[in-house]
């Protein structure tokens, strides 16, 4: 039976793809590091380096003081704090000394939980946009009323309210007040109704009193169940108006 070696010498023979290369990489067999040799032998690019450092895990460190010395951008070390834990301290430290932007701030926050927090104190110090905070609250439940409560004091817009009112509980009361303080237009207030129940009540009593158009009855018939009856009445009021207008446009 051939020895490793010589099936490796055979194979590279064929002039084998770097496809092909990276695929033995990550099937992490005996023939990984006869691979990622051969590459950082060669001259390795940057998407190299980075299936060496995740799959290979004897020439990690080569491969990452490799990756280091080709200047790797922000994605190539969010790339490695998601995949490779051993190095997630190191590629967070690099990340920072590159000015990370609130996006890269975002998908740590929401996608790798050990450095959440650090992450969460670098995007809050640098000033964040509502936009951000919006994203904060809709994906990282953790962080929501810390989000939201700065959100509030950033001017927030009715649809910045609604997401805090739909997400946020402990800010949900104050939230709405501001809300109504704004003069909510009735799409704001169907997604109310529509996303929080504690509060659909007192929100279809306020469309009632804006002579509501059919669209805003129905979303009352759906979910108030206390205002359910008036609304049909106001409604089949609308349709029989709606009805005899027809008949006597047409005679």
């Amino acid at each position: 039976m051939p020895s490793r070696e010589d099936v490796w010498k055979e194979f590279l023979k064929t002039e084998p793809t770097t496809s092909e290369l990276r695929y033995i990489m990550r099937k992490r067999n005996d023939y990984s590091d006869l691979v990622a040799k051969k590459i950082l032998e060669q001259g390795p690019s940057i998407n190299d380096l980075l299936y060496i450092i995740e799959y290979v895990e004897p020439l990690r460190e080569e491969a990452w003081e490799k990756l280091l010395e080709q200047d790797p951008d922000n994605d190539d070390l969010i790339f490695i704090i998601a995949c490779v834990e051993p190095l997630r301290e190191e590629a967070w430290k690099k990340l920072l000394e590159q000015d990370p932007s609130n996006e890269d701030l975002r998908r740590i926050i929401r996608f790798i939980e050990p450095l959440r927090e650090k992450a969460w104190k670098k995007l809050f110090e640098s000033g964040p946009p509502n936009t951000d905070l919006l994203y904060i609250i809709e994906y990282v439940e953790p962080l929501r009323a810390e989000a939201g409560k700065k959100l509030l004091e950033q001017d927030p817009s009715n649809s910045d309210l609604r997401v805090i009112i739909k997400y946020v509980e402990p800010l949900r009361a104050e939230a709405w007040e501001k809300l109504l303080e704004q003069d909510p237009s009735n799409g704001d207030l169907r997604c109310v109704i529509r996303w929080v129940e504690p509060l659909r009540e007192g929100v279809g009593k306020k469309l009632l009193e804006q002579c509501p158009s059919d669209i805003n009855l129905r979303y009352i018939i759906e979910y108030v169940e206390p205002l359910r009856e008036e609304a049909q009445e106001m409604l089949d009021k609308i349709e029989r108006r709606l009805f005899l207008l027809e008949n006597i446009l047409k005679s």
